[in-house]
């Protein structure tokens, strides 16, 4: 990743290998979408009365030239395993923006209308 990914922990202890795992996963988006300005990652323990649900959760905020792309995935047992799903969720968003990105900058250069219609 170009620039460093802001970490936050929320009601989690510090913990080297989380940061790590949400550095490496961060990266990985850099090879899908080279136009990231700004990452911000934050994973945080849920606090539920009756333990049911989610107990984890992690929010992603990706800036791009323009936009954001906000992810937002939590999970029962393994705070890892949110993150996993939330860069996942990312990468497909990372995806679908590059491929749209993209058919407007082919329409444009053959001056066809912005419009699908």
């Amino acid at each position: 990743m170009h620039h460093p990914v802001e970490i936050a922990l929320r009601g989690i202890p510090p913990s080297s290998a989380l940061e790590h795992y949400i550095g490496e996963e961060a990266r990985k988006l850099d090879g899908i979408c080279d136009r990231i300005v700004n990452c911000q990652a934050v994973a945080e323990a849920l606090q539920r009365e009756k333990q049911q649900g989610a107990k984890f959760a992690v929010r992603l905020v990706i800036t791009l030239p323009g936009t954001e792309v906000v992810v937002n995935r939590e999970h029962g047992d393994d705070v890892y395993m949110a993150v996993r799903d939330a860069f996942a969720a990312a990468g497909l968003q990372l995806k679908d923006h590059m491929r749209r990105l993209g058919d407007i900058e082919r329409r444009s250069r053959i001056g066809a209308p912005n419009s699908r219609w």
